[in-house]
């Protein structure tokens, strides 16, 4: 019995080693913890002593790239205040920092891509955030329970963004919603359960998260401003109407429909508009006009009184034509109006 529980503790010391690979100190002092992924990268998983203060997170340590931090690596560190995490790092695991009561602030740098769910819940003092443009996915609950998702300030109109991400709409707002220009992308859940009908999403959006519309059941119209579909969750607009209508900008129907998971949508492609009609001549009109490098030709016009006005209607040159082919210098490029004799006026576009 002895013998079997010493065999015990010895397999229980090894599988404690095996927990990590190696530590190293991070640039700002503290002990960090890794385990080997691949020959050239690590990711940063969780060891003891917790970090405390102010935390750096190096972008390599002894020749590897720190590309991932494992789930839960420091929740709960309570003596943590700040984070840099380098563009290294694509991946922060779920609740990688949840429950880090003392943390203020934490900085993404440029390169980090994926926030797994309830990466920073329950961190009760972070009120500053800075997530980086490469963001592709921030899945539910990231900011959960943080001061900056209670602080009123954060919040335009029931519409909460952290950087150019939007992360949640209280499910009381009925209004139309236009989400802000700048952002890039749609949390998971972001809208879940929400009471709008009409939604309208930016050009330059990247991706709408899982869920992200779930439960919406008056949502009637999402209108995409964008030709080229945004990366879309499978599941972003479940529980919605099933004559919910996808509105995209003309001539990007295909493009949408030929997406993952947009073609399982009702894709409406916006009425294309008439293209511009380049008025140089009237078909009732037995003269002809051109234009080149600014100077009006009007050809046909020998003899008869010629008249240039410009769209406004102010007089730029009244003339008995001398010749078949009259020349004037437009003074800018517009529209004009241009009459000869008893003929009916043409409209000249000077573009």
């Amino acid at each position: 019995m002895k013998r079997l529980t010493l065999i015990t503790m010895l397999l229980a010391t090894a599988m404690v080693a095996r927990a990590f690979d190696f530590s190293e100190a991070a640039p700002t002092g503290q002990t960090l913890y890794y385990t080997i992924t691949s020959g050239s990268t690590v990711k940063v998983v969780s060891g003891t002593p917790k970090p405390t203060g102010r935390l750096v997170i190096p972008a390599t340590t002894q020749g590897y790239s720190v590309t991932e931090i494992d789930r839960m690596a420091f929740s709960n560190c309570t003596g943590l205040t700040s984070v840099s995490i380098p563009g290294s790092v694509t991946t922060i695991g779920m609740r990688a920092f949840a429950g880090c009561s003392s943390l203020t602030s934490a900085f993404l740098a440029e390169g980090v891509q994926s926030l797994a769910m309830m990466v920073f819940s329950s961190c009760t003092a972070l009120d500053t955030v800075s997530l980086p443009t490469t963001i592709t996915q921030l899945a539910a609950g990231c900011f959960g329970m943080t001061a900056y998702m209670t602080n009123g300030s954060h919040w335009q109109d029931s519409v909460l963004y952290v950087g150019r991400y939007l992360v949640a709409v209280q499910s009381s707002r009925t209004a139309p919603l236009i989400v802000a220009d700048s952002t890039l992308g749609i949390a998971n859940d972001a809208l879940e359960y929400c009471h709008i009908s009409k939604c309208v999403l930016p050009s330059g959006l990247h991706f709408i998260g899982d869920f992200a519309f779930k439960d919406c059941q008056l949502l009637d119209t999402v209108r995409l401003l964008g030709a080229t579909p945004p990366s879309l969750g499978g599941d972003s607009f479940q529980g919605t109407s099933t004559s919910l209508a996808i509105a995209v900008p003309c001539n990007s129907a295909t493009a949408y429909s030929a997406a993952q998971h947009w073609s399982q949508l009702n894709i409406v492609e916006d009425t294309c508009p008439e293209p511009p009609v380049a008025i140089a001549t009237a078909q009732r009109s037995a003269i002809a006009t051109t234009v080149s490098s600014g100077i009006l030709h009007i050809n046909g016009a020998q003899g008869q009184p010629l008249t240039v006005c410009d769209i406004a209607g102010r007089r730029i040159l009244h003339i008995a034509a001398a010749g078949n082919d009259t020349s004037v210098a437009l003074p800018a490029k517009g529209v004009y109006i241009v009459s000869v004799g008893a003929s009916a006026p043409l409209k000249v576009c000077y573009l």
